[in-house]
């Protein structure tokens, strides 16, 4: 089965959240990806509910900043963040402890 496309996981993003995991998270979430499909979106999250949208943020809380492949192996969960982080494929910028909470925050697609 073929990856999803970067729009179809950013679409599916507020339906792999998981509020259970930092209850109460009022967050700014930057994607900054470049690479074969460069596209710069954020997400919203507010306790219970977690809302994409196109462009910059004005104050994101934190800012991930890797290629669209990349991206693509943290969602389908085949390199983690730290993985990513300490191999230089991902930039952060922000809320480091919010960092190393996010591979709870979202369920990997498989």
């Amino acid at each position: 089965m073929p990856d999803p496309t970067i729009q179809q996981v950013i679409d599916g993003m507020p339906s792999r959240y998981n509020p259970s995991a930092i209850k109460g998270l009022k967050a700014v979430l930057q994607f900054i990806l470049s690479g074969d499909d460069p596209v710069k979106f954020h997400a919203i999250i507010d306790n219970e509910e977690c809302k994409t949208a196109d462009g910059v943020h004005d104050n994101p809380t934190l800012t991930l900043k890797m290629s669209s492949n990349t991206y693509l192996d943290l969602v389908m969960g085949r390199l983690t963040g730290q993985q990513a982080f300490f191999l230089r494929k991902m930039h952060m910028e922000g809320s480091m402890s919010l960092a190393t909470k996010l591979h709870n925050v979202f369920i990997a697609l498989k």
